[in-house]
């Protein structure tokens, strides 16, 4: 036998037997062993959020956290507006969590939202918010026009704002309500906020006799703290909020996980246990 064929002979038989040992090794990984779910939920999402959902931001935070280990959420918590224009002057997020349909759209309109992304994910009403134990002595919304009473209210270019000019508009166009009501109220302002947690936060501490506020802040707020004064349903504003994922994100797999998240049973529950409105129940 040449040397050549020996050589073959030898490549040959180390071919078989490595061939033989990636067959049983293919089987035994097989056998006893469960694929891992591939997610693609990882690393840091960046995103930013309307000022009404500070209080449940934590909780969803969290909750996505534990559900899917090795992601953080960070939110970046503004008024819509103000978080509008943040991401229009260049500022990085993944994710835009919106109070405002009409800011969603204007992102939308201006190619920095993945369109087809954007979903609408819950809803909140107007209230009337008092400190604790009234010392107003604020009974219904006709109490607002009296002289004296000291109002904070959202500025007219936030969603809380906007909406609160509509309730009050609704209101003053009510049979039961007194000619002039909605000027003496406006009289009665002391304070223009630019989110709401300032309103909160001033109405708590006692500063003003009432504000106008979303149910969820009332909701999110220290037991204690604040009293509800709540406004005919015939007459409020409903304010949907959507949220959808940035075109200029680098974790869009994570972010679309995230999405899926509040729309699941388990986000609208926690929505739920802070005061927001399922869609399917508008």
């Amino acid at each position: 036998m040449t040397e050549r064929r020996q050589m073959k002979e030898i490549g040959l038989l180390l071919f078989i037997l490595l061939a033989a040992a990636l067959f049983i090794a293919g089987c035994t990984g097989v056998q006893g062993e469960e694929k891992p779910v591939e997610t693609g939920a990882e690393g840091e999402l960046i995103v930013y959020t309307a000022a009404s959902l500070t209080g449940v931001s934590h909780d969803l935070g969290s909750a996505f956290e534990s559900m899917y280990p090795g992601t953080k959420v960070t939110f970046n918590l503004a008024g819509t507006q103000t978080i509008k224009n943040q991401i229009q002057m260049g500022a990085y997020a993944d994710v835009f969590m919106s109070a405002s349909t009409r800011y969603t759209n204007e992102l939308m309109g201006g190619g920095y939202l993945v369109n087809d992304t954007v979903r609408k994910f819950t809803s909140n009403y107007i209230v009337i918010i008092v400190p604790s134990g009234n010392p107003g002595n604020i009974q219904s919304y006709t109490d607002l026009a009296r002289p004296g009473v000291k109002i904070a209210m959202g500025t007219g270019e936030v969603p809380v704002g906007i909406n609160t000019r509509i309730v009050l508009d609704k209101l003053s166009a009510s049979p039961d309500t007194p000619d002039g009501w909605k000027d003496a109220v406006f009289q009665n302002v002391v304070t223009y906020e630019n989110a709401e947690p300032g309103i909160v936060t001033k109405v708590s501490l006692g500063e003003v006799d009432a504000g106008f506020v979303y149910e969820s802040s009332f909701s999110a707020a220290k037991t204690g703290t604040l009293e509800l004064i709540p406004i005919p349903g015939e007459y409020n504003a409903l304010q949907i909020y959507t949220l959808g994922i940035l075109t200029d994100s680098r974790n869009k797999k994570t972010g679309e996980t995230f999405i899926e998240f509040i729309l699941s049973d388990e986000g609208q529950t926690i929505l739920k246990e802070y005061g927001f409105t399922s869609i399917s129940s508008t």
